[in-house]
């Protein structure tokens, strides 16, 4: 059983909060299994460790509880598609058939972000432990996002309804891969699956009325960001002018996008620093990785720069940068860094970092505030800041200029609920080629389709937004239809249509409050929202 940081098992509490001590060890296995899922082009990274073993455990869990379940791996039982790369996607489809005329979808996802090295330091217990502390939260990576909010409150909710008089509908829980960072395996293959399919298939996965999706924050949410992740790079080795010049142009982005601007309102406003009342378009610069050739002589130089991030959907805690030459140049670039930063940033000594440091190095960081890259308001990203600082560096003469390196950026590219994925991609990429095309011709940008997808918007008065509303005021005391500014799966169901032929409507709601710190170190959950979601669903099923 999973212990508590003062090694003592999970106390009964846990399992009374929740409501169900089987559904609590199923998260405490669940998060000891650590599905993450890495997709990092620009590094060549393609990680998905334990995706089997993780989707093996929901099935098995799922079958004990009464409920029909099958897998469906796109690298298996799909066309070959080489963007797969061979590794395993288990998709699960657990059903409640009760053979009634309408079915409620809920979609949730089983992968995890990585937990970087930056952030071990800063977990009080381990990340992929389930721990409850005296605050009465559940700790882990997954506890909230998705495992504990997703696929464990859904399963339960299931669970309660089975054991119930016969439900008005049938209920399919489709818990996906490939959600978090990236990558086609998930409710992407399974939209092409059910389109190979003729429309009223019964093989198809994604039949249903309306879809919940138990992914967000405790409130009803009707419309979902989109999402691009945008690539920069150089076609050769560059100065470090360039890469500054590059970063540049990257961090202006966001103020282009931020004009954009949604019919939602946003639940971040205004008691947690949102920008805006409503959602609003955003781009931030989470991933910048320079590489120099090697010198441990002659004036201070960079030779190494990195967000100590793994994933492009996450803002980094802090900015490492290596820097070598003599004692005394390294120190006056130093000190030139620390007259330079501006509050809440900070520079200190380099803990905690991905990369290898020469013994002859100096390694200092930029320190900022790590957060979800869809919600750059909560955090203070580093990635801005040290270019500023290494520019003023350069200006003062206290970095050398002319040594070429590689140097790679990515940038989290939110759209607004209503806005297309080809809107928003093509625009950003036609003002960035437009801007660098005459003053760096060897700068390229990507932004993988694979990768990317358009908002998904849903009116809020809509009767099941309503319905969703009246249900997570009465269980959450939250009041009001929102937008989500992460972005979730629901702009993935764009174009999906009910057996009436009608748009299927999508709702987001979780357990993702003020103290979820999502993708971010010290992760948690408090086990009554997951009850809370719970309830939520077997009500929204059973409201006649």
């Amino acid at each position: 059983m999973t212990e508590t940081g003062a090694g003592e098992p999970l106390p009964r509490a846990a399992a009374e909060a929740l409501g169900d001590a089987d559904a609590l060890r199923l998260l405490a296995e669940l998060v000891s299994i650590a599905p993450t899922n890495l997709e990092d082009p620009p590094h060549n990274r393609y990680e998905k460790p334990n995706y089997r073993r993780a989707a093996d455990r929901i099935v098995r869990t799922a079958r004990e509880w009464g409920m029909h379940t099958r897998l469906f791996d796109p690298v298996v039982d799909g066309p070959h598609d080489p963007a797969l790369r061979g590794i395993p996607r288990p998709n699960v489809i657990v059903d409640l058939d009760v053979g009634a005329k309408g079915t409620v979808l809920i979609l949730a996802h089983y992968d995890v972000v990585p937990v970087p090295s930056e952030q071990l330091g800063r977990w009080k217990t381990p990340p992929h432990s389930l721990t409850l502390r005296a605050n009465g939260r559940l700790y882990a990576r997954g506890a909230n996002d998705d495992l504990g909010s997703g696929v464990v409150a859904s399963l339960l909710a299931m669970r309660r309804m089975a054991g119930e008089n016969r439900p008005p509908r049938n209920v399919r829980l489709i818990v996906c891969c490939d959600e978090e960072t990236g990558g086609a395996g998930g409710i992407e293959q399974i939209r092409s699956h059910d389109e190979r399919l003729p429309p009223h298939d019964p093989n198809r996965f994604l039949v249903g009325d309306v879809a919940l999706i138990p992914d967000g924050s405790p409130h009803a949410t009707a419309g979902s960001s989109g999402l691009v992740f945008l690539d920069a790079s150089f076609d050769e080795p560059t100065t470090l002018a360039d890469t500054l010049e590059l970063g540049e142009h990257l961090v202006e982005l966001h103020q282009h996008v931020k004009g954009w601007r949604s019919v939602y309102a946003s639940p971040d406003w205004p008691d947690h620093q949102a920008p805006e009342p409503v959602i609003t378009g955003r781009a931030t610069v989470t991933q910048l990785d320079v590489l120099a050739a090697d010198s441990a002589e002659g004036p201070a130089r960079l030779l190494a720069a990195h967000a100590e991030t793994d994933a492009a959907n996450q803002i980094a805690q802090a900015v490492t940068l290596v820097l070598g030459g003599d004692p005394e140049s390294v120190d006056a670039a130093v000190r030139g860094f620390e007259s330079v930063v501006h509050r809440p940033f900070k520079i200190a000594p380099a803990t905690g970092s991905s990369l290898t440091i020469p013994p002859y190095a100096r390694a200092v960081q930029v320190v900022g505030q790590s957060a979800h890259g869809g919600y750059p308001h909560r955090g203070a990203n580093p990635v801005p800041e040290t270019l500023d600082i290494l520019s003023d560096a350069l200006a003062r003469g206290t970095l050398r200029f002319d040594s070429h390196g590689t140097s790679t950026f990515s940038v989290d590219l939110r759209l607004l609920p209503e806005m297309g994925l080809a809107a928003g991609r093509d625009e950003v990429l036609t003002r960035l080629r437009e801007e660098v095309e005459n003053v760096l011709p060897h700068a390229r940008f990507d932004a993988p389709l694979a990768r990317a997808r358009g908002g998904y918007a849903l009116a809020p008065d809509h009767p099941f937004a309503l319905r969703l509303e009246r249900l997570c005021a009465e269980l959450f005391h939250e009041t009001g239809v929102f937008g989500e500014y992460g972005g979730t799966d629901a702009s993935s169901l764009v174009g999906v249509r009910t057996p009436a032929g009608e748009p299927l409507p999508a709702l987001v709601f979780g357990s993702m409050d003020r103290e979820a710190h999502i993708h971010e170190a010290e992760e948690s959950v408090d086990p009554k929202m997951l009850l809370g979601i719970s309830e939520t669903i077997r009500r929204f099923v059973l409201d006649e």
